[in-house]
This record gives C-alpha cells, structure tokens and sequence, in this order.
C-alpha cells in the first residue's frame, strides 16, 4: 500500500528539507508514494487518506503557542480531523530538556499542557529533537506496513474559532493540579480576568469549591 504525503504550504522553514530527505532515502519508505506542497487546511503534514495528521513546532513557536492560547485550537482541529493526530516539537529532547530550555514558563504549566492534550485532546505529544524529518517520514510509513486497512476518509477539515474565554480557561488549566471544574469556576468567579486570579488572596483562592490552600497557593506562585 502506497500513500501520498502532503505538507502545508506554510511550513517554509521544513517542507524543502524534509521532500529532499524522502528523495534521497526512499527505500526505507516504501508505504509513501510521494510527498509533496499543498495547502492544508489542518495539520502540517498529513497523509492523502486523513488516517495520520501531524502538527510541528519549532521550540519557539511551541512556547508562544502555550502562552498564548493557539495550541488548544490546533489540537482540536487535528483530533476532528485525523484518526491519528500527532503534535511533534523539535528542538527538545523530552519534556525535562523543553522545562530547563523555557525558563520564562513554570515547569508546572508545560507538564499541564502535556497532560491536557493527552487526556483532554487525546493528542501525543512527542519531543524528537533534531530527528523530526526522519521520525515523521518514518511513523507515517510504519502507519502502512499492513497493520492498518486503509482508512477512508473524505478530507474535510473543520476550523472553528476559539473563544477568548477558551483561550483563558486553556492556560488556567495547564496549572498543574487544575483541572476544567476548579478553571471554569475560578474564571466565572473573578470574571475571566488571569489578573484578578493572580491578585487574589489565599483566602478568596480557597472560597472557590475544590480549591484548598495548597492549590491556592501553587495558583499564586504560577501567575506570579
């Protein structure tokens, strides 16, 4: 079984480097018919089938994407529309070498942001390093090698826009310890302000139900 690969037509920085590394070693892909540019309306490499969809991030582009909110609207487009989406970050080795390598971000958010898109989206998220070229060519091949029938699926992707007060509840959750009940009640109670969350006291953290005050004070020390 033979299967296009497609690659966004944004990924400038990638899309040269990974098509000339297919070139020069096609034999160990023998599942990928091609791979080539195309404007892909979710994911930034996918195969022709919609079965695997892959979102890459540069290191930098994965820290604004935590601090700003994007990443929860792109794993939702990748979970519509993919059987198996993957979220891939260069440049780390694993998530300790991404927290000692993103000092202006609390370990305890990017250990929330991974959790969340595992439970909640139900993304992997894998940390390859220098290797993303080849570990992408490769797991999309592995996809193919008989253990999967073909998937038949039309490729229409859904984009929906995330609201601000999603975009707030996203980074309330990746406080560790936080999960949708205790973040929606805090947004709701300090009407969705992060600052008003962060300014609060101990004592006003700890009136919102299932907030005792070691959590309230982990809250303070996060926001801080």
């Amino acid at each position: 079984m033979k299967i296009p690969v497609y690659i966004d037509s944004k990924e400038q920085d990638k899309r040269q480097s990974i098509i000339s590394y297919w070139e020069n070693h096609k034999e160990l892909f023998p599942h990928i018919e091609s791979v080539s540019v195309r404007n892909n309306k979710a994911g930034d490499i996918c195969t022709g089938d919609a079965l695997v969809g892959v979102e890459r991030k540069s290191c930098k582009d994965y820290a604004n994407s935590i601090c700003g909110g994007k990443l929860k609207k792109q794993l939702y487009e990748l979970r519509q529309n993919f059987q198996f989406p993957f979220l891939l970050v260069e440049d780390y080795e694993g998530i300790m070498d991404c927290i000692i390598k993103l000092p202006n971000i609390h370990p305890n958010v990017i250990k929330g942001v991974t959790t969340s898109s595992v439970s909640h989206n139900r993304v992997p998220i894998y940390y390859v390093g220098s290797f993303y070229n080849s570990f992408v060519l490769e797991m999309i091949n592995k996809f193919y090698d008989g253990k999967f029938e073909q998937y038949k699926k039309e490729y229409n992707p859904i984009r929906r826009a995330v609201t601000k007060k999603e975009e707030l509840l996203n980074i309330i959750i990746g406080i560790n310890g936080i999960g949708m009940i205790e973040g929606e009640k805090l947004l709701q109670t300090f009407n969705y302000s992060i600052s008003k969350i962060a300014n609060a006291s101990i004592e006003e953290l700890t009136k919102i139900e299932r907030i005792g005050k070691t959590k309230a004070e982990h809250i303070k020390e996060v926001l801080g």
